[in-house]
């Protein structure tokens, strides 16, 4: 399609931004967002459409409306390059760039329940593998803690941290006993 995006004497390459797959919705609209920002390509995005114009329009409306319009286009076809196909060919089509974007929002709504479960299920069940250090361990059970925050999910600290000690082997139960008799 095009692999250089250029608006105003700025350029992006298209690859700076991220391709849209099953899992990395945030990322992704981060992505977007900031790079389409940065070339002034975000228009449509920030305002709403101008009512149609009609004959008596001045000079500064018409641009404006070109501007708009070509923003809306511009951004449009970005999202849609951007997103693996499988995910695009199940979006309603539309011609406003809100529109299509609110509609791959809904889209990834449905997929976020899915992935709480499968981080809750990682945070619970993940067990030290004596392989990595417990460093590792305790990092990799704090990532799944908080990508779950993240999601909205409400867990206190003091369940990572019965979680984490819960999930070393019996090597550490003078580790576990220590802490749990420390009042604070």
């Amino acid at each position: 399609m095009f692999s250089v995006l250029e608006n105003q004497g700025l350029s992006l390459p298209l690859s700076a931004i991220k391709t849209l797959a099953e899992t990395n919705y945030e990322d992704w609209y981060e992505s977007l967002t900031i790079n389409l920002t940065i070339i002034n390509l975000d228009l449509a995005l920030r305002v709403e459409a101008l009512a149609a114009l009609i004959e008596k329009s001045f000079a500064e409306e018409k641009t404006y409306y070109e501007r708009w319009g070509h923003s809306n286009r511009t951004y449009l076809m970005i999202m849609k390059y951007t997103i693996d196909k499988s995910i695009r060919q199940s979006i309603t089509c539309t011609d406003s760039v809100k529109d299509f974007l609110a509609a791959v929002g809904d889209k990834f709504t449905k997929f976020d329940k899915a992935e709480k479960g499968t981080f809750m299920k990682l945070l619970t069940t993940t067990t030290y593998d004596g392989v990595s250090g417990v460093r590792e361990h305790i990092m990799k059970l704090t990532r799944f803690f908080n990508k779950l925050r993240q999601m909205k999910v409400e867990l206190a600290y003091s369940f990572l941290v019965w979680q984490v000690l819960e999930s070393l082997p019996s090597l550490f139960d003078a580790l576990k006993t220590t802490y749990n008799a420390q009042r604070d």
